[in-house]
């Protein structure tokens, strides 16, 4: 099996994973399998590292069942050769570190980021549009977190000051967290901005998120002001996330 793409595009090469492909809730992966006629293969879900997380059973890891069964025919016409583009991404929306303007950090524990549960009119974060930022995120608890940005797709850039694995290499918009561990994310923030309306960053876990792990940020153009609280979602002048 190889992997060519992630959450948010092409790879920018093809990888072979040394171990089984961990998908965290959100996570996606774009795979290739090569069959010889008549073979037949089963994807499964197997049993998983999650990676310093106190009662891994309860949480999936230790599941194991099959997803999809592959069946080859007897004859098989084998595919085109493919060359791999150059640059999966055209140079201007390449990211770079050095335009990075500022860091902001963001820890879960409990049912909160920050210290905060989700307030649909609390503004928590404001973006400038256009600008470039790194995203620093920690689980300080032994459970296991899905961590999903909405507007962007960012590259992670370590992981406890390492390279991430290489299937991890592409753009993402969602990472899954190792507890107490740190998560450099870079991104850059390009449309769509609006004081007004918000955008939410959150626990891919459907009970986290539920239960109030999310936050939410508004992009803004400069000089736009910023209001004090969002309006009450379904009122009279009702708004709705991205």
């Amino acid at each position: 099996m190889t992997v060519i793409a992630g959450d948010g595009g092409l790879l920018e090469q093809p990888v072979q994973p040394q171990s089984p492909l961990r998908l965290a809730p959100g996570e996606r992966a774009e795979t290739l399998v090569e069959l010889r006629p008549g073979q037949t293969v089963r994807l499964r879900s197997e049993e998983v590292d999650l990676g310093g997380v106190a009662v891994p059973g309860v949480m999936g890891g230790g599941d194991s069942f099959d997803v999809l069964e592959l069946r080859g025919a007897e004859v098989l016409t084998p595919s085109p050769e493919a060359t791999w583009p150059r640059s999966v991404h055209a140079e201007e929306d390449e990211l770079h570190e050095s335009e990075v303007s500022r860091t902001r950090s963001f820890m879960l524990a409990g049912r909160e980021i920050n210290g905060e549960r989700m307030d649909m009119q609390r503004i928590d974060e404001v973006v400038h549009v256009g600008d470039t930022e790194i995203w620093e995120i920690r689980s300080q608890e032994p459970v296991p977190h899905s961590f999903h940005i909405h507007d962007v797709q960012f590259l992670v850039l370590s992981i406890d000051e390492e390279a991430p694995l290489p299937e991890m290499a592409g753009r993402k918009d969602t990472v899954y967290l190792e507890p107490n561990r740190d998560y450099r994310l870079l991104m850059r923030f390009e449309d769509f901005a609006d004081p007004h309306h918000a955008y939410m960053y959150h626990c891919h876990m459907l009970l986290h998120e539920d239960e109030g792990m999310m936050g939410q940020f508004v992009v803004i153009d400069p000089g736009d002001e910023v209001p004090e609280r969002l309006p009450p979602v379904g009122g009279p002048h009702g708004r709705g996330h991205h």
